[in-house]
């Protein structure tokens, strides 16, 4: 669903804008569709080439978790749990709009 970074960046507003924050992680959603990756010259593919819908990204996570599962380092119970968050953090990005900054929209209401 996006790239997460070990750092965030700083803004002009914030001072130092060539420093990054320690300790803290940034989320960086990928774009919605192929003409907003390449509005937005984002080099990575698109959420909308990577996933035909939501109920395939379902099915790639259940895939991955099941493959986690066959490993012992997550339970069979936990599955549906997932893929359920999963879901539904895709909807929230989905509805994101890329110009709002802000991190609201990664929290479920």
């Amino acid at each position: 669903m996006g790239t997460r970074t070990g750092f965030n960046t700083r803004t002009e507003e914030a001072g130092l804008p060539w420093a990054t924050a320690r300790w803290d992680g940034s989320f960086i959603p990928f774009a919605r569709t192929e003409a907003e990756r390449q509005r937005i010259g984002d080099p990575r593919p698109s959420l909308e080439t990577r996933y035909r819908d939501r109920a395939d990204y379902e099915q790639k996570v259940s895939a991955a978790a099941h493959r986690v599962v066959a490993l012992s380092f997550l339970r069979q119970e936990e599955v549906g749990d997932l893929v359920a968050e999963a879901g539904s953090l895709y909807d929230r990005i989905i509805a994101h709009d890329p110009t709002d900054r802000s991190c609201r929209y990664l929290f479920p209401k």
